[in-house]
């Protein structure tokens, strides 16, 4: 048709019809646009999928263009994970701030990217600077200035017997560091590493607990994991190592790159197991000096128990002098306190091992609180401490008489050690399930929030009134009464002031 104008890519010329030009649709001039740019550009929703897109950005990407549309682009294409476009897109995304970027794209090629939000959008347009020479020479110093960076980083981990990693959930590609090999025992690093040559590695009693954590990565949305374990060298040996990582996700939550860093504490862990054994031995040492020491208090004893029986055949004899009775009384008195603090150091040290022993008999509990109560009224007294007791009976159980009586005992001594001078009260009573033994004082008291730590191992309340003493006895009374299945607390004194060690046990 003569005279007709050029149509460019198939769409509608503009035509004069009663003297009204007819322009492009707006949809399709954006097409032509899209099409004849030499920028790559891409439309992004808030969640990163794409919903625009041209061919020059599919080129960039070595992705057929209709593959890129609804999708993430890192998913689209997976070697993206992890790379600069990927992590700045997402802070984009979060942050909805524009910038402006240089990023190198899995087909080796440079690109300056522009990214910036437009209303509910993202857009992002990606300029080819690979062939350009200032593009290059920064490329170059770029490299160089990691080259270096990444040999000081080198050696520091080197020096640290540490490694970093990098594991691409969806290539499957890792990257690691070159220290990363010979901490798991090879000399010279192997050709490629794989998740499961690191399994076959881990030691088997460790196994299930790695295995768990990387199963954690696709069933939980865990951003962060420390794991601990043990792999065998080719020598034989066993080191530890221990790895902490973090886990990049996609919007969906799903795991999309693991990078961490991994230390030898070999050494570590055997100062630490070092130090068990060092206590080991000490808490042997106290069995030891525990039982060495009781030999010659049973040889005391003895002497004091033979000393009375002479000054009861004859009263004539000069044992029946005030001044050698009262200090024959002290050394009964000290023997008595001595004899307490060899058996918590014994007990101690058997507890640590699980080894605290009972035996069982059938007994009247209200017999052996009243008789301790007689044994120990003497030393009261010589304290200046009024002692009362109210025991009903018959109490009928099974018991360890020994080691109720310990438990009496360190009660009573701790009541007339801390009480200031106060009276003590024993009481006995019978509950609905089993017995009630209460050790109670008016002396200062123990502060609410110390009344549950005084039952740990070597604590003591703070204060004056409560100083002294290993810190030991109250730990036994309580691994004692729950090896009866009974409990031990303490609260307020019955008066309002003062402490009361309350027991309770099943007949």
């Amino acid at each position: 048709m003569g005279g007709g104008r050029a149509v460019l890519d198939g769409a509608a010329p503009a035509s004069d019809l009663g003297g009204v030009s007819t322009a492009f649709p707006a949809d399709e001039r954006l097409r032509l646009l899209l099409a004849h740019m030499s920028e790559a550009f891409l439309s992004l929703d808030a969640r990163g999928r794409v919903l625009e897109c041209n061919a020059r950005a599919a080129a960039l990407l070595g992705v057929e263009l209709e593959r890129l549309r609804g999708r993430e682009p890192w998913m689209a294409v997976p070697a993206l994970m992890g790379r600069t476009l990927h992590e700045r897109l997402l802070v984009v995304l979060d942050s909805r701030q524009p910038t402006r970027f240089l990023a190198a794209l899995p087909s080796r090629a440079w690109v300056e990217v522009s990214a910036s939000p437009v209303r509910d959008e993202l857009w992002v347009l990606a300029t080819d600077i690979t062939q350009r020479e200032e593009a290059q020479a920064l490329v170059e110093e770029t490299e160089k200035r990691f080259r270096l960076l990444g040999e000081r980083f080198q050696v520091a981990l080197d020096s640290a017997q540490m490694a970093v990693w990098e594991t691409n959930l969806a290539t499957g590609q890792v990257f690691r560091s070159e220290g990363h090999d010979r901490l798991y025992g090879y000399p010279e690093p192997l050709p490629e590493w794989t998740h499961e040559k690191f399994l076959a590695s881990v030691h088997p009693e460790d196994l299930p607990d790695v295995e768990a954590q990387v199963t954690a990565l696709f069933s939980t949305r865990v951003l962060a994991y420390t794991s601990t374990f043990r792999v065998r060298w080719l020598d034989g040996r066993w080191h530890w190592l221990t790895s902490r990582a973090r886990v990049m996700r996609d919007a969906e939550g799903r795991p999309l790159v693991v990078r961490g860093a991994i230390l030898d504490i070999t050494q570590l862990k055997e100062a630490e197991l070092a130090l068990q054994e060092a206590v080991r031995v000490r808490d042997d040492f106290l069995s030891l000096a525990s039982h060495e020491l009781k030999t010659p208090l049973a040889s005391l004893l003895l002497q004091m128990q033979m000393l009375r029986r002479l000054e009861a055949a004859d009263a004539s004899m000069p044992l029946s002098s005030p001044k050698v009775q009262a200090r024959l009384e002290a050394t009964e008195r000290a023997q008595r306190r001595m004899r307490v603090l060899v058996d918590n150091l014994l007990d101690v040290s058997r507890v640590r091992h699980g080894k605290l022993d009972f035996d069982f008999a059938t007994e009247d509990l209200s017999t052996v609180v009243s008789e301790l109560v007689t044994r120990t009224a003497d030393e009261a007294r010589q304290a200046g401490v009024r002692l009362t007791a109210h025991v009903e009976a018959p109490l009928v159980g099974s018991f360890d008489r020994l080691r109720i009586e310990q438990v009496l005992l360190n009660l009573l001594s701790n009541s007339l050690r801390y009480g200031g001078g106060s009276p003590v009260e024993v009481r006995l009573e019978r509950t609905p399930t089993g017995a009630r033994l209460v050790v109670s004082d008016e002396g200062p008291g123990i502060p609410e929030a110390d009344r549950e730590r005084v039952f740990a191992r070597y604590e003591q309340v703070n204060g004056p009134a409560r100083a002294g003493g290993l810190g030991l006895g109250l730990f036994i009374v309580r691994q004692i009464v729950e090896g009866h299945r009974g409990r031990v607390h303490v609260e307020q004194g019955p008066s309002g002031g003062g402490a009361a060690f309350v027991i309770e046990l099943p007949l």
